[in-house]
């Protein structure tokens, strides 16, 4: 298998989903991109097999088995002959990214083909620690760092964003029959699955998400410092994420947090302005 073929293959994924692939990521240098965009291939296949209508659970979970498979193929240094983990293989050994940070985020895959209900907030933190803090350690491999502080302030940005993306789609993974608010948090204002699932958006649910916006909020700001720790491209790939997802809870804040009938976006427009927002610091 031609390896620069493989590598065509999974920019072709990651450009042909142009909406949902990170906008900054077009900020690092051509030499390293082609990693991000084998990166991104493998998350956005396992994406679509969590989220597919027409696979049951159980196909789901055979399909993102078998990638884990795949997966150890790569731990034991063996050819595959598919595009996807042809790339990714090179990718892994060339970088020295560890196999497990991949099959964290299958962790989070396979939860997304069973689960729908969510009792504590720690239980989001935990499923960000799957879904979303291993992007950030990825990005920070790509880019030569390895220090574990820095995979600690990325954490707290993964997590905010993965959170605020929670906030974002209520009403998308409502209708997936998916619900990330906690019921923990739910009682606490006097809410529940029922006026949920019924879209009903009375002052309780107005409250509830301010409050997880908030608490949101914080938890962005305890990875703001990495920034400092960063130069040259990858200073301006965080800003664009850390901006990106703070744009998400400001809009949330601007519709009165109806996120029920209301969904934030901020659009091809809105990603071009925060380029420029970005550059408009260099």
């Amino acid at each position: 298998m031609n390896l620069d073929k493989a590598y065509m293959h999974c920019r072709k994924i990651a450009l042909g989903h142009y909406e949902n692939f990170p906008v900054g990521s077009l900020l690092f240098p051509a030499k390293y991109r082609k990693y991000i965009y084998a990166i991104y291939a493998f998350a956005r296949t396992a994406d679509d097999i969590a989220d597919s209508d027409e696979l049951s659970s159980e196909e789901k979970l055979k399909l993102l088995n078998e990638m884990d498979l795949k997966l150890d193929r790569i731990s034991e240094n063996n050819t595959l002959d598919d595009e996807i983990f042809f790339a990714l293989s090179d990718t892994v050994r060339t970088v020295g990214i560890p196999v497990q940070e991949f099959k964290n985020l299958l962790i989070a895959f396979r939860q997304d083909s069973h689960r729908q209900k969510y009792e504590e907030f720690d239980e989001l933190i935990e499923y960000s620690r799957y879904s979303a803090n291993p992007i950030g350690h990825l990005v920070l491999y790509v880019s030569g760092l390895k220090d574990e502080k820095l995979f600690r302030l990325s954490d707290y940005v993964c997590t905010a964003l993965q959170l605020a993306n929670f906030w974002q789609d209520v009403s998308v993974d409502l209708k997936m029959g998916r619900i990330y608010i906690p019921q923990s948090e739910m009682k606490k204002f006097n809410y529940c699955y029922e006026l949920l699932n019924v879209r009903n958006e009375n002052s309780d649910f107005i409250a509830l998400i301010k409050y997880l916006v908030d608490r949101t909020r914080s938890i962005f700001s305890q990875g703001k410092e990495l920034e400092n720790f960063l130069k040259g491209r990858m200073k301006y790939e965080f800003r664009t994420m850390y901006r990106g997802g703070m744009i998400i809870l400001d809009k949330i804040e601007k519709i009165e947090y109806r996120v029920i009938s209301q969904r934030v976006n901020i659009g091809k427009a809105g990603k071009l302005n925060l380029l420029l927002k970005i550059f408009a610091k260099l």
